[in-house]
């Protein structure tokens, strides 16, 4: 057994042992008892604070059932939970892997030049882009279903602090129906009345920013050291080593600087709103 500094790989590894425990129907204690370990221990696993090592894994997933391909997978990351990033191709595990960040979170900063973020979408709009990126109806049911429930870190008794960039190219130029975007706009709206949230625009006119350079998550927590996530087309990367955290923090910092000021995006929102609106009425 070997201590992580909370790696991707180590959360991912966790995330997925926590899974293949539910799916086997035991608790932390009862798998604790047929690996001797504790259940302390066990949960450390799963939380990523701990890796197992190889062989503790094989053990684990040999208790649990789980072989094949999926063990292979698994073993390979306890083999690689020291990387401090992370490119997955896919992006099944690597979202188990973000939730279990925001969950954590204490303050999260998403940047998105073209599209709304993720955690402030509502159901039809995420569906819409879903379904236009290739997933199956059901495919886009169950990924929204997960989606909207991850907006549960926002409005939790204890939410998650949660600022926007978002390019003005996303609000202006849906990639959906009009009405669907209609109740998007309406909805960022609602979401900007809630003091844990903030949303900035950067107008399509201000020339260069680190917009320009692509979307980008930052999420900070209040014990653990921050990390990055970056979702591409077919895989998403993680990246926690120091200077590549720096760099992105920074960048957030000056595009908070260049972008318009939280009433001036509202102000925006509300009138592509109205105009969607009317140009629906004529």
């Amino acid at each position: 057994m070997a201590s992580t500094a909370n790696t991707p790989r180590a959360r991912a590894l966790g995330v997925a042992l926590r899974d293949a425990r539910k799916d086997a129907g035991m608790t932390t204690t009862e798998l604790g008892t047929q690996v001797e370990r504790s259940h302390t221990h066990i949960s450390r696993w799963e939380n990523g604070k701990l890796v197992p090592s190889v062989a503790e894994t094989a053990r684990v997933l040999a208790v649990l059932g789980v072989n094949g391909t999926e063990y292979d997978n698994l073993v390979q990351l306890a083999r690689e939970a020291a990387d401090p990033n992370w490119v997955a191709p896919g992006v099944v595990r690597h979202l188990a892997m973000l939730t279990d960040y925001e969950r954590e979170a204490l303050r999260i900063t998403n940047v998105e030049p073209l599209l709304v973020p993720g955690l402030l979408q509502t159901a039809d709009y995420a569906r819409s882009i879903m379904l236009s990126a290739g997933a199956t109806l059901g495919e886009a049911e169950q990924r929204t279903t997960h989606r909207m429930g991850r907006q549960h870190v926002l409005t939790r008794p204890r939410p998650v602090v949660f600022d926007v960039i978002v390019g003005e190219q996303a609000l202006r130029y849906p990639p959906c129906d009009r009405a669907v975007m209609l109740d998007q706009l309406r909805t960022l709206l609602r979401w900007l009345r809630r003091e844990n949230v903030t949303i900035q625009a950067m107008p399509s006119d201000s020339g260069y920013s680190p917009l320009l350079e692509g979307p980008f998550v930052l999420i900070e927590f209040e014990q653990s050291s921050p990390v990055v996530q970056l979702e591409h087309y077919r895989s998403a990367t993680t990246l926690t080593e120091g200077r590549d955290v720096r760099d992105y923090r920074a960048a957030a910092d000056t595009l908070r600087e260049q972008a318009m000021s939280p009433a001036a995006t509202e102000v925006l929102i509300t009138k592509l709103a109205d105009d969607l609106e009317a140009a629906d009425v004529d």
